[in-house]
């Protein structure tokens, strides 16, 4: 079919979004009275904002423009038709729920294709109650910063161990409690628009480079975190892919395998310049 439209809206929500003149494709798509929250280089994210039965609920909306024409004909070369922002972001989060990983809720999606071309798409998301996981970091104690850490590693863990290759940096995350026994309790993971949408088989050497990466890098939004918390992070991780206790050099490779990458990180990337030094001789790094 040359031209092909879908559209979903969750009935419970259906009214609501009626009341502020929202019912169509081309309603959503062309929204433009919420704030815009989204980074210039990404797709556009606004605020929406709905009175639902008496209650003031916030959604983000993100509407997605046309496919690069680099990623369809990548596509078409596999005989497949292109993946949308919209549609690979559903998957994954229907691939975090199937696997009972804490993710935002999706309440109205919907895309516009040509030829099987993606040329508009977007999904609404309803917010998550809760303070963002960087916020609640910084205000913690140390020992609630080791906590905080424990559940991050294993929520990292549980990705792993089921086969979901995903980095869920602290940016990503939300608390929606303060009880830190497990991740389910108080960790919820937003914005998924990157990652693979099924299943793999993750090797140990790419299970370090993630965990490094997610670890060096969150110096830039938590800050620079010391030994005790790292060893909490990984100590979480081994827990939940079941590692801790059963396979010693499984742990190893995996904890030579984040230095390694930590240690490149540092060597290659020019942001972490003026940080160095403090990081080799904090962790060892050579």
């Amino acid at each position: 079919m040359f031209f092909r439209q879908s559209l979903h809206i969750d009935e419970s929500i259906r009214p609501f979004l009626a009341n502020i003149g929202i019912s169509l494709f081309q309603d959503f798509v062309n929204y433009s009275t919420g704030k815009l929250v989204s980074r210039p280089v990404k797709c556009h994210v606004r605020t929406l904002h709905l009175e639902v039965a008496g209650e003031k609920r916030k959604y983000f909306l993100k509407q997605a423009g046309t496919q690069s024409i680099q990623v369809a004909l990548k596509a078409w070369c596999r005989l497949q038709w292109p993946r949308s922002d919209t549609a690979r972001e559903l998957l994954i989060l229907e691939l975090f729920r199937d696997h009972e990983i804490p993710v935002m809720k999706p309440v109205a999606w919907g895309e516009r294709r040509v030829c099987g071309w993606p040329i508009r798409g977007f999904i609404l998301l309803e917010e998550v109650i809760g303070k963002e996981f960087v916020e609640v970091y910084r205000a913690a104690s140390l020992r609630n910063r080791r906590r905080l850490m424990w559940v991050h590693g294993e929520l990292m863990g549980a990705l792993h161990h089921r086969g979901i290759e995903s980095k869920v940096h602290p940016r990503d995350l939300i608390c929606i409690s303060q009880d830190y026994t497990t991740f389910q309790k108080c960790l919820v993971v937003i914005d998924r628009e990157r990652g693979r949408t099924h299943s793999i088989n993750i090797s140990l050497e790419d299970r370090g480079r993630t965990l490094a990466e997610i670890w060096i890098k969150g110096a830039f939004t938590i800050g620079r975190g010391g030994r005790s918390e790292l060893l909490a992070f990984l100590a979480g991780y081994f827990r939940a892919t079941g590692m801790w206790g059963l396979n010693k050099a499984s742990r190893e490779n995996v904890v030579n395998s984040v230095m390694h990458r930590a240690a490149n990180i540092l060597d290659t990337d020019s942001r972490f310049e003026t940080l160095r030094a403090e990081f080799k001789g904090k962790y060892g790094f050579t």
